[in-house]
């Protein structure tokens, strides 16, 4: 029964399926970029500060020249005017009127800058990714990591240094998947290659203070 034995064992044999073959997955590539680097280095971000530079100046000289004519108008008001006389009340009046007006201005235009600035921020961001993709992109990265380094000066404390250590993002990276200095070359290149436009942010007008109801 030599030859039975052998047939069941050929039959078997082929009654096994095959396992399937698995394909394995392709590894995720993995670059890094410097957020904080980037957005020091675009040259957007140097204009956006000078301009808003610019517009606090403005600012602090109209709150000023604004503080500086309350503060005359109270003096003369103490010095020159007797109280009681229909001069004085409508002289009181006036600076009623000019302290809401300082303080309307204070929080109104003050806001609206603060506003212009964050606005032009998020743009300054918006650019940032946009480039960051088209690099990784062209590189066939599926993936980009922001990565920051420790400061050169240690902290003051041990909380402040727990604190710097426990955000690190990124603790290690190979120099070639940096994407860096390339982003900021890009940024720099098409921010050189179109005219500047205004920022979002709308200039402190003088009187633009509204009359107290």
């Amino acid at each position: 029964m030599a030859w039975l034995s052998a047939l069941m064992t050929v039959v078997a044999a082929a009654s096994q399926t095959p396992a399937p073959q698995t394909v394995p997955a392709a590894a995720t590539k993995i670059a890094v970029v410097n957020v904080a680097r980037v957005s020091d280095g675009y040259l957007r971000t140097k204009d956006l500060e000078a301009y808003f530079n610019q517009q606090r100046v403005q600012y602090n000289e109209q709150r000023t020249a604004m503080r500086d004519r309350l503060e005359r108008g109270t003096a003369s008001l103490r010095e020159e005017l007797k109280p009681g006389t229909p001069e004085y009340d409508q002289r009181r009046k006036e600076l009623a009127q000019l302290e809401w007006e300082l303080q309307y201005f204070q929080d109104a235009q003050g806001q609206k800058l603060e506003q212009g600035l964050a606005s032009s921020l998020r743009l300054i961001y918006e650019d940032i990714q946009q480039v960051v993709a088209q690099v990784a992109q062209e590189k066939g990265y599926d993936l980009v990591l922001t990565y920051d380094q420790l400061p050169a000066e240690p902290p003051d404390t041990t909380s402040m240094a727990r604190q710097q250590i426990v955000l690190q993002k990124v603790i290690y990276w190979s120099p070639g998947v940096d994407l860096t200095d390339e982003v900021i070359a890009r940024l720099n290149a098409k921010h050189q290659s179109v005219p500047p436009t205004q920022p979002p942010a709308p200039a402190p007008a003088k009187g633009d203070a509204k009359k107290k109801p």
